[in-house]
């Protein structure tokens, strides 16, 4: 019974080995196990993600996880009009209200490589969700949401902190470390969308003027906000950065401060100190977006920031 397993995971070693993550949690799988032949065939053979997120049954959270990895837009795909329709509205539910927050990270994930502009708002509604709670469970006593309404007023978002578990009731929702992670990868990924409502989102977050932000993961978050405005490649971004400087000059938080400068000149291309009086005079001039830099101009401003 066990030669087939065996000989199959003898044979598909040397990828574990080699570093490959997906390969090995593949083989130490239950699905694995039970019918490692069709598994292994899987490996080489994936399914079309469309079908695999459609599937009705639905199918399990690993098989719609691997397949949001693997997804492409479908409109980008050169596929039609209902399948764009219907995975977004897959990748929107999945994103705010699936049970697992595996799932919903892999959903953020393809959401923020969909150009489509319904995406921004569905990355704000999944951030907004992060706290995992279903409909009717006790949200904690917090100040009143802040808005953010985007263009043509048909979003209203607001942005919360880390959730506490209240005693009497027991848990609800997710750990503030998976609320943390969520709300992070939703940050990056509505940067990737380049959409005007998504900077004025990551302005709000990435400002900390939010006052039900909690200590407890904020400034993961605000980093990642940080991260995404310097993805948005706007004008407004470079206005967001800047202001985010001039409220953490003095050694507030040097992470942040490092982090915003960095995009501030990723942005601009502007090779000016973390003044903010400097940066100010370039929002007032009008700051120019530069075309995004290259891989390896990537590797090198990273590796000369950590040098610093």
């Amino acid at each position: 019974m066990f030669r087939p397993l065996l000989a199959a995971a003898s044979a598909l070693a040397p990828l574990g080995l080699a570093g490959c993550a997906g390969t090995w949690d593949t083989l130490t799988s239950r699905r694995f196990r039970e019918d490692p032949v069709e598994t292994t065939r899987r490996m080489f053979s994936p399914e079309d993600p469309v079908a695999v997120l459609l599937a009705d049954p639905p199918r399990t959270g690993d098989d719609r996880a691997a397949a949001m990895r693997r997804l492409k837009e479908p409109a980008q795909a050169g596929r039609t009009s209902e399948d764009q329709d219907a995975v977004l509205g897959e990748l929107q539910r999945a994103a705010a209200a699936d049970p697992s927050p595996v799932v919903r990270m892999e959903a953020i994930g393809a959401l923020g490589r969909f150009r489509d502009p319904r995406a921004a708002a569905a990355l704000v509604a999944a951030y907004q969700a992060a706290h995992g709670r279903k409909d009717g469970d006790p949200a904690p006593a917090r100040p009143a949401d802040l808005g953010v309404v985007p263009a043509g007023g048909a979003l209203r978002a607001s942005v919360r902190g880390a959730d506490r578990f209240p005693l009497a009731t027991g848990p609800t929702g997710y750990p503030p470390e998976w609320v943390s992670a969520i709300r992070c990868r939703a940050a990056e990924a509505l940067g990737r969308t380049g959409q005007p409502e998504a900077t004025r989102f990551l302005a709000v977050v990435a400002g900390g003027s939010d006052p039900d932000a909690s200590a407890d993961g904020d400034r993961d978050v605000r980093l990642a906000a940080i991260r995404g405005l310097g993805h948005t490649r706007q004008p407004e971004a470079v206005a967001a950065l800047a202001q985010v400087l001039g409220t953490e000059a003095g050694g507030r938080d040097p992470a942040l401060v490092g982090r915003t400068h960095q995009e501030l000149v990723r942005l601009t291309g502007r090779k000016l100190p973390p003044d903010p009086k400097a940066w100010d005079e370039v929002v007032q001039a009008g700051a120019v977006v530069v075309p995004e830099p290259t891989w390896l101009e990537n590797v090198i401003d990273q590796a000369m920031f950590w040098e610093r």
